[in-house]
C-alpha cells in the first residue's frame, strides 16, 4: 500500500515512516500542498497524510483538491497539524479530511487511525 506524506519538515516526514514501520507501506513524500497533489495524481496513493500549515498549498486546499479530483475523491485523507482551535477541526472536516490530529502526534494515535483507514491487522510488529 502507498503512503503519500506531504510535509513541509524532514524530519517530521522522517518521524511519520518509521512510526509506521512494519506493515510493509510503501511511502512518499512531497514538500508541500502544489506538489503532494502532482504526485497523489500520479502516485494514486492508499492514503495521504498531510500537515495543515505549509509553502504554495496548505493541507485545507490540498484535501478539498483531493476530494474534487474524481480519481482521488475516495482516499483516507489525514491532516496533521499544530493548530489546536475548533474552527480549525471545523475547517478540516469541512474539507473532507477522514482524520485530523495534533502535533506532536501520539505514535498510538497515529497508528490506530492508518490502521482503521487502511484496514491493516491490529499489529505492526
Amino acid at each position: 500500500m502507498k503512503v503519500l506524506i506531504v510535509e513541509d519538515t524532514k524530519t517530521i516526514t522522517n518521524l511519520l515512516q518509521v512510526y509506521l514501520m512494519g506493515w510493509g507501506l510503501e511511502f512518499f513524500d512531497a514538500p508541500d500542498g502544489k506538489a503532494g497533489l502532482g504526485k497523489a495524481r500520479e502516485l494514486k496513493p492508499d492514503l495521504i497524510i498531510s500537515d495543515v500549515q505549509m509553502p504554495e498549498m496548505d493541507g485545507f486546499a490540498l484535501c478539498a483538491a483531493v476530494r474534487a479530483d474524481r480519481q482521488l475523491h475516495d482516499t483516507p485523507f489525514m491532516l496533521l497539524t499544530s493548530l489546536k482551535d475548533a474552527a480549525s477541526r471545523e475547517k478540516g472536516k469541512l474539507v473532507g479530511a477522514s482524520a485530523f490530529l495534533n502535533k506532536p502526534v501520539s505514535v498510538d494515535d497515529l497508528r490506530s487511525k492508518v490502521r482503521d483507514m487502511l484496514k491493516l491487522p491490529a499489529t505492526n510488529r
